[in-house]
């Protein structure tokens, strides 16, 4: 009863809910045939990736103020994390492997959509799956396939950025890989999704709503084999452009 509520309070939002798991499963499922029958490469990465997220980002009403896109393909990008719906953002302007909490793997169609976008699992807990998570960073990087992390460990509603996680820093400084800080800044404060509250219930109450406003802003490489160093300009780099916005 309460599902059918939602529904005839939130038609739109239900609509653009049923489009992104078919939009997925379209996506992923030409992406896996493709790689059947020629092997994984940049080119089905990025077309999966790529056309991917603006088809959800299109779907879910989003209309993005942007400046700056990085050129180069040899890069770690560092954004601040506000929603699900950055991972949408962030596809369709900069195709790349994702690195995300091992759990994705147990979500509906979590594990085939980890494997087409080559992205990367983590299980913050074990040292071993940290390792593991810099050499498969360095294998993207190499094949021309760029990197995103998250480096606030979670979603933040803001104004600016929460404490930076260690890890993905020191991995960062071990590879030498420049990163890249990228701001997200949502014109509706209310798009975050964040503490416990569930997606479902996130999505109908905001995707309900005809566009969502969001800004976008791209910072300067950094380089430094001290993950420390690299922390804090990324993190300023991060919260002046988001001041800015």
């Amino acid at each position: 009863m309460k599902v059918v509520r939602i529904i005839l309070f939130s038609p739109l939002a239900f609509i653009r809910l049923l489009l992104v798991l078919i939009s997925t499963l379209i996506f992923s499922t030409i992406a896996l045939v493709w790689m059947k029958t020629s092997g994984f490469s940049r080119k089905v990465q990025r077309w999966t990736m790529g056309n991917w997220g603006r088809s959800l980002t299109w779907i879910c009403g989003i209309r993005l103020e942007k400046k700056a896109f990085p050129e180069d393909s040899n890069f770690i990008l560092m954004s601040n994390h506000r929603s699900y719906l950055d991972i949408f953002i962030i596809a369709g302007l900069t195709p790349s492997a994702m690195v995300g909490k091992a759990e994705i793997a147990k979500w509906p169609m979590g594990k085939l959509a980890m494997t087409v976008s080559n992205s990367i699992l983590v299980d913050r807990k074990n040292t071993g799956s940290l390792i593991n998570t810099m050499k498969k960073i360095k294998e993207s990087v190499s094949q021309g396939i760029p990197v995103t992390l998250f480096p606030e460990g979670t979603t933040y509603k803001g104004p600016l950025t929460k404490t930076f996680k260690n890890g993905s820093f020191k991995i960062a400084a071990e590879t030498g890989i420049p990163l890249i800080p990228m701001a997200i800044q949502y014109q509706d404060i209310e798009d975050a999704w964040v503490d416990d509250d569930t997606f479902l219930a996130h999505f109908f109450r905001q995707m309900g709503k005809p566009v969502s406003h969001v800004k976008i802003q791209y910072g300067k490489p950094i380089i430094d084999s001290d993950y420390k160093v690299l922390q804090t300009k990324t993190r300023e780099s991060i919260d002046n452009m988001l001041r800015e916005m």
